[in-house]
């Protein structure tokens, strides 16, 4: 088994505990919350659709977005808005999948082992973190959304937990390839531990305004990246280093 291949059983196995529930398959989630698309035209108006539903969702909450405002700032029709989606909040949800699936595939694309190959350790988690800040930052009005929604009883937060899940793992696996400790377990629940904080800490600064450390503040990936490394570093009193 090589390193990168141990690493990923090991971090299967500390997460697995936490893990979600698997989602349906996009295509799955696709016919129960959009209509299906036959023509190249009525695809790349819903994709108009979605594109704006994440500008206007970075300028306001989505429950102050009207679907009459979505429609004309995608230049189309209120009927062309239903033609496509069965309702508002079908119409969010399928964007919140579209964005959590898209996060998956450029994680995986450019976070690779050949990326980190001239990096050590404190720079691979810093890349890391980068990374993480960079994923909530770009997406932080779809965030405060779906919290939003979690908040009133409504599931909408289960993609976005499932991408953080698969976010962590990913980071986990790269970052103890170069650890040199040999309790490759013991890591990477002390690595599980410092990612869960700093995103804490992340989606506190979307839910609330915040002078310590906000979410768009220049120092935070050194601070985040410090709080990451030190928890890989800490044992709790009496127990061995990992």
């Amino acid at each position: 088994m090589n390193v990168n291949s141990y690493s990923l059983f090991i971090v299967a196995d500390t997460i697995a505990s936490v893990a979600p529930s698997p989602s349906p398959e996009p295509a799955d989630r696709d016919i129960v919350r959009a209509f299906p698309t036959k023509q190249l035209r009525a695809e790349q108006t819903r994709e108009k659709l979605l594109q704006t539903g994440k500008t206007l969702l970075n300028t306001g909450g989505f429950d102050d977005i009207s679907i009459a405002q979505i429609a004309a700032a995608s230049g189309c029709s209120v009927g062309a808005f239903y033609m496509r989606f069965r309702n508002k909040k079908a119409y969010f949800e399928f964007l919140l999948d579209r964005v959590v699936d898209e996060v998956r595939e450029e994680v995986l694309r450019t976070l690779t082992p050949d990326r980190i190959r001239r990096l050590n350790l404190e720079e691979t988690i810093q890349l890391c973190v980068n990374h993480h800040i960079k994923v909530v930052r770009d997406h932080e009005g779809l965030i405060r959304a779906a919290l939003a929604y979690s908040i009133n009883g409504s599931d909408d937060w289960q993609p976005i937990r499932d991408a953080g899940v698969l976010l962590n793992t990913h980071y986990i696996g790269l970052i103890l390839q170069k650890s040199r400790t040999r309790d490759k377990k013991a890591a990477a629940r002390h690595l599980l531990i410092g990612l869960q904080i700093i995103t804490g800490h992340l989606i506190n600064a979307i839910a609330h305004e915040t002078e310590v450390m906000p979410l768009h503040h220049p120092d935070l990936p050194f601070w985040l990246g410090s709080i990451v490394l030190h928890c890989l570093r800490s044992k709790p009193a009496g127990a061995a280093p990992p």
